[in-house]
């Protein structure tokens, strides 16, 4: 299952992907207002409010709240879901370093050093990697449905408002966007391979 950037902001029976990895969550996912997305973004250090992978979580976050606001829902909750990994993280961290886990990958992949200068377990690398290189057909109405834009499933894809939706077409986990080329082959490599593949391969990378 891949995650699109709808998949993280729609609500359809509890399929929305996980708003801080995009891994999909169907069962065994915790629910999270967007309140509380925004409450541990704002918590972070300055120097990591500007990082992109909080930049595109506050992003998400607005579009969460627009499509709620769209969809004139009276239950006051704009929400996401989050995937057990994940929450435990998160959930661990909130008193330390507040770090969500991409934002530990990439700094990871960046300096091989695991910031807060505790052990980056290769087995939360090796899931992360596999659900940044996850492809799929993208998420969407019925084929054959028409598509009204701005309309409650409609796709909401910054920088692509009003773009066609097509069907079936093949589509990159969301989050891996935010990744350089070589770092997503680098995932893509990961994920082919063992957990006890994961420090030689990154640091090769590095180096």
């Amino acid at each position: 299952m891949q995650c699109n950037w709808l998949a993280i902001v729609r609500d359809d029976g509890g399929a929305r992907a996980c708003v801080f990895c995009g891994q999909h969550c169907r069962e065994h996912s915790k629910p999270l207002s967007v309140a509380s997305v925004l409450a541990l973004l704002d918590a972070q250090a300055p120097q990591l409010q500007t990082e992109l992978v909080a930049r595109s979580l506050r992003i998400v976050c607005q579009a969460a709240l627009d499509s709620h606001a769209r969809a004139q829902s009276d239950d006051g909750n704009a929400g996401f879901s989050a995937c057990l990994c994940c929450h435990h993280w998160v959930a661990r961290c909130r008193k330390k370093t507040l770090l969500f886990p991409l934002q530990a990958l990439a700094c990871y992949v960046a300096t091989l050093r695991p910031v807060g200068g505790k052990h980056m377990d290769h087995r939360v690398v090796l899931r992360l990697c596999a659900v940044l290189a996850e492809r799929g057909p993208l998420p969407g109405p019925p084929p054959g449905a028409p598509v009204v834009p701005g309309a409650v499933g409609a796709p909401v894809v910054p920088g692509a408002v009003g773009a066609p939706v097509v069907p079936g077409a093949a589509c990159d986990n969301h989050y891996s966007t935010l990744f350089t080329p070589q770092e997503r082959a680098l995932f893509a490599d990961i994920a082919a391979h063992s957990v006890d593949s994961v420090g030689a391969r990154i640091t090769h990378h590095y180096h």
